[in-house]
């Protein structure tokens, strides 16, 4: 009864948070023509002006070194935004022409957007000084995702009195609430490169970071185009592999060989019907344009965490990142046949959902390659309520013989501006818990499938800290299709730490924190737990360095293949293990030179005591960027573990072993619509005899036109690198050779 009156209580007392007082900027109704040129015309002057941008960073809250203009004009079918960016140095105006979405050493303006004035959500765009466009999404009041891509046009020019930039935004890419009454929610940003100076418009305070309750207002929007339209995109893919015999592995043909057939057709499409819904589908959707995804040296007890990079599940993937943990990881779904999604947003209500058929590969017992189908849910849904939000998310999975679903919900709620109480509680449900053996898939009960969490997030100004709480239940295993290290345990974590920012020194910022967490399984046994600190500054030369300690206990786990009848303690998220301890002590820091010069260097290194034995690990890494549109980097990860019970001999002693992971990229911009991408690795293990793991990826994209891509990708690997121990060198590795075109268009 009195967490029911708590919450009625905070959903009474909910409450809209009041814009910044005074920066407001009404759009004025295009009069004439306006040419996306970068060139400002006379009928700029007729629009809705911002000036007088503050700095945020390196001297807030001083004005911007330099004057910036914002002008706003619209039609009925786009939102037209200038930027006059004057600069006493034009030649000192820093453009990196590069593969679109990345605005890395370059002068770049940002424009946000809350289409809906939820002060939650909402869109940014951004444009470097040499055209370079990238656009993205916020959510969660100051949480930033570049997953949303869309079509739009801009322009930049080099002036003598700076540099000037012309966008054209269609409302149509926008969903969004109208004119409303109180206007949309409106940013103004600027990036001096050479400076590292940030301005905004409104002012932003460092210490309390950007964020969509602190935005202007636009006004002035009438009878403007709805969002209702349609997008389509298909594609075709030429594919040629020459992938290992496995039923051969040293005699198999390596020759390249065609796949293709008419499952290398597919298509995307997107129909928005108004601005409160919108509906994707995807048939055979193919990824051969995503970034490569390295590979790692893990001597942790879990995989490897990949980011998700395919375009079909990035759209609306931040909205299902509100909760506290991974409840939905899309790189489960890792090869997909068709699928849909639904997106709704009206008023305080909004809601997303996926579907998909997925299909999975694994080896039977006699290591003979199959394929099984897969239907995979994942849905969430909110209600913001003033300065606070519910939220409710569900998965569900059903193949052949087994299905699971897992649910949860979340409630956040803020007061006085610094104050944050976050609550989730989730369970699993399932028709038995799945154990692998060789030749056959047996079910345990289920015993406490359950998760609770509470984290209280206080601002105190000069100290900000974070305390949590965690119950996790023996069979909780979200792993279907989320992301869980470990299950049955307890938690309690502490986090206090700021950030400060100094005027008129040579530091420009110099900041800290404390972190202590605590863990034992829920019968009170295999306690664990760590405490740290970080010490980081930045100069106002940009040079960045820092530091940092942690000592604990910990315990390693031993995987048990059958957890049936091998003996065992415990049993988490991948199975049943035995433990042993650890008692350990670890320290790193690191240093990095100007990111504004064309050459920047850099190093991690680490020293600490791991199982029984030492570890020490160094990260050297150098960029040069030789032109404007050229960038080559070269990185080393060398660890050397000695002295540790996990690496032994034929003889049982402790073998010393070196892990080294080289790696080398070149990325190269002819142009804005053509680039070039190369990343070439190669991993060593002294322990098996100096055998060595290479890997690449060659690509090159070209934008022949607006949304309209072609590809070229070449992929070479070797086998699967967590089971480095069982690689056979004197096998050749797997290559794969793609093209791809998409066509993009749409009505109205």
């Amino acid at each position: 009864m009195p967490l029911c009156v708590l919450l009625f209580v905070l959903l009474w007392a909910a409450e809209s948070w009041a814009d910044v007082d005074g920066y407001e900027i009404v759009a004025r109704q295009r009069t004439s023509a306006v040419h996306v040129d970068g060139r400002l015309e006379a009928a700029w002057l007729a629009g809705g002006k911002a000036e007088d941008f503050i700095q945020r960073e390196p001297d807030y809250p001083a004005p911007a070194t330099h004057k910036t203009e914002v002008y706003v004009l619209y039609d009925a079918d786009a939102l037209y935004v200038a930027y006059m960016l004057y600069d006493p140095a034009p030649d000192s105006v820093r453009g990196q022409i590069q593969r679109r979405d990345n605005d890395a050493n370059s002068d770049f303006l940002d424009l946000y957007l809350d289409t809906f004035h939820d002060q939650r959500a909402g869109y940014w765009f951004t444009v470097t000084a040499a055209g370079v466009q990238a656009e993205g999404t916020f959510y969660n009041e100051n949480w930033l995702s570049a997953s949303w891509d869309a079509v739009w046009e801009s322009a930049v020019a080099i002036t003598d009195s700076g540099w000037s930039c012309e966008l054209r935004i269609p409302f149509q890419i926008l969903r969004h609430g109208g004119p409303r009454e109180d206007g949309w929610g409106v940013s103004f940003a600027r990036k001096l490169y050479r400076r590292n100076e940030a301005n905004f418009w409104p002012p932003v305070d460092p210490e309390l970071g950007w964020r969509a309750t602190k935005m202007g207002v636009l006004t002035g929007l009438e009878r403007i185009a709805p969002s209702a339209h349609l997008e389509v995109l298909p594609h075709v893919v030429g594919r040629w592999d020459a992938p290992v015999d496995y039923a051969d592995p040293l005699n198999g043909a390596q020759e390249f060989r065609s796949e293709n057939e008419w499952d290398n057709f597919g298509l995307t499409m997107k129909f928005v019907p108004s601005a409160d819904l919108s509906v994707d589908a995807a048939y055979q959707p193919d990824f051969a344009q995503v970034d490569v995804d390295e590979a790692v040296i893990n001597l942790s007890d879990y995989p490897v965490f990949l980011s998700e990079k395919r375009p079909f599940f990035l759209e609306s993937k931040e909205f299902f990142e509100e909760t506290p943990y991974t409840f939905v990881y899309t790189r489960r779904v890792a090869d997909p046949d068709y699928g849909g999604r639904l997106n709704f947003q009206k008023g305080r209500y909004r809601a997303s959902f996926l579907a998909a058929k997925n299909r999975l590969s694994y080896f039977d017992q006699d290591f003979v390659a199959r394929e099984k189908l897969q239907d995979a849910f994942f849905g969430r849904t909110t209600v913001n309520l003033g300065r606070h939000r519910l939220g409710l998310t569900g998965t569900f999975v059903n193949q052949t013989g087994y299905s699971a679903g897992a649910a949860g919900a979340d409630m956040k709620f803020r007061w006085r501006e610094r104050d944050a109480l976050d609550l989730w509680l989730s369970g699993v449900g399932r028709d038995g818990y799945p154990v692998q053996h060789w030749d056959r898939v047996d079910s345990v009960q289920d015993e406490q499938p359950v998760e609770a969490r509470a984290s209280y997030t206080r601002d105190l100004g000069p100290v900000r800290s974070q305390l949590v709480a965690m119950y996790r239940g023996t069979d909780y295993d979200v792993n279907d299709l989320g992301w869980s290290e470990a299950s049955n345990s307890i938690r309690q974590a502490l986090w206090i730490g700021d950030n400060y920012y100094l005027n008129g020194t040579f530091i420009r910022n110099i900041g800290f924190d404390l972190n202590e967490f605590r863990r034992t399984m829920t019968d009170g046994t295999a306690a664990e737990g760590y405490s740290n600190c970080n010490v980081f500054t930045t100069t106002r030369t940009n040079w960045e360095v820092g530091g940092g300690l942690e000592w604990g206990d910990v315990f390693r786990r031993n995987y048990v293949f059958d957890i049936n009848s091998d003996p065992h303690e415990f049993r988490d998220n991948y199975g049943g293990f035995n433990h042993e301890y650890y008692k350990y002590f670890w320290h790193w820091m690191w240093f990095w030179s100007d990111q504004t010069k064309p050459f920047r260097y850099g190093t991690d290194a680490r020293y600490r005591t791991f199982r029984d034995g030492n570890a020490y690990g160094i990260e050297p890494e150098i960029t040069w960027r030789p032109r404007s549109n050229i960038e080559t980097s070269f990185e080393i990860d060398w660890t050397r573990v000695w002295d540790s019970r996990s690496f032994r001999n034929a003889a049982g002693d402790a073998e010393t072993t070196d892990f080294r992971n080289w790696i080398l990229k070149l990325n190269w911009s002819p142009s804005l619509k053509l680039s070039f991408r190369g990343t070439v690795q190669w991993i060593e293990k002294s322990y098996y005899n100096d055998q060595g793991l290479s890997f690449m990826n060659l690509l090159m994209s070209y934008n022949w036109q607006p949304g309209s891509w072609f590809y070229l990708v070449y992929d070479e690997a070797a086998r699967d690198i967590d089971r480095f121990d069982h690689i056979d060198r004197s096998v050749p590795g797997e290559r794969t050779l793609r093209a791809k075109l998409t066509y993009f268009f749409t009505m109205p």
